[in-house]
């Protein structure tokens, strides 16, 4: 007999969500999240686009609101890294990095995405010597040195806004010819005086010996190294789903294919927020997409009692 009515694989707004809709069904629910419970909102210093904020919201902030929230209706969550799911007709199990593993009727999906990488030498070689993926994580580092952010999406123009707080100069890099972030976002990079913009570069790599110093970038055939202390990758997001590929089914980036419902291929699994196919990837839609879920799955544990 499995050791819960319903699993969550992740943490984040999704999946907490997801957790407190169950959780108010009576049903014993565990979440597992391999990180901090919150995921990556956790690491977000404003959300302004999320309802109810007219302020903004800080990242840490909303995600603690929301754990309170689901822990309040009796939610249980655990530190683990799920790299095995095994799905059969009533009974779903997982397998954790350490070792553990736990068994439900139904499994929630929300382990979110994982950044890409540009992919270029030096990239791997200099990881945590200069490169990083987190301003707020680890932006303070750079204290009046020069930082090169890659991406120019939303996230991209949010880290290189941070960073202008710390850095001397920040240049934000993008291969594509113009920014693709929201116009507030935009209007905001292009009035910081700190904030350098080249659009319709491509990076080919990161270069120092022990330590990031500097960026070779291309243009029209033309190569240039931009001399940086620091390298911020933010070019987009890959879902998170390496451990359930041949699980469930997948589309061609990745994501896991589910209905209107957030059902998979697979009965009894049910897939939300940034993992899911065509997911908008923003904290409104994970808590929607994580709402749809937990219904979901209450429905189905509800068929199976009766």
């Amino acid at each position: 007999m499995p050791d819960w009515d319903a699993l969550i694989v992740g943490g984040g707004p999704a999946g907490l969500t997801a957790g407190l809709y169950l959780s108010r069904g009576n049903w014993k629910t565990l979440l597992l999240e391999k990180e901090s419970v919150g995921g990556y909102i956790v690491n977000v210093e404003m959300i302004e686009n999320y309802p109810g904020f007219s302020q903004g919201v800080a990242g840490a902030q909303l995600a603690m609101e929301m754990k309170n929230q689901a822990a309040k209706y009796g939610l249980r969550s655990q530190r683990g890294q799920v790299t095995v799911v095994q799905a059969s007709p009533g009974s779903q199990r997982v397998a954790c990095e350490d070792g553990n593993m736990y068994s439900a009727r139904a499994l929630v999906l929300a382990g979110g995405s994982v950044p890409k990488k540009l992919g270029v030498p030096g990239e791997e070689e200099l990881l945590g010597s200069g490169v990083i993926s987190c301003a707020f994580c680890d932006g303070s580092q750079f204290a009046d040195k020069a930082v090169a952010v890659c991406g120019g999406g939303d996230a991209g123009v949010t880290e290189a806004l941070y960073l202008t707080k710390i850095a001397s100069r920040v240049v934000l890099i993008e291969a594509l010819p113009r920014l693709t972030a929201t116009a507030v976002l935009q209007e905001r990079a292009k009035d910081e005086p700190k904030l350098e913009i080249r659009c319709g570069e491509r990076v080919t790599a990161i270069v120092g010996g022990g330590w990031v110093e500097g960026l070779e970038v291309v243009r029209d055939g033309e190569i240039e190294t931009i001399k940086v202390d620091g390298v911020l990758v933010h070019v987009g997001l890959d879902p998170n789903t390496r451990y359930i590929d041949g699980v469930v089914k997948l589309d061609s980036g990745g994501g896991v294919v589910v209905n209107e419902w957030m059902e998979t291929t697979a009965p009894g699994i049910f897939a939300a927020g940034d993992i899911r196919s065509n997911s908008p990837r923003q904290v409104a839609g994970a808590v929607g997409d994580g709402a749809i879920a937990g219904i979901s799955a209450n429905g189905f544990l509800q068929k199976m009692k009766a």
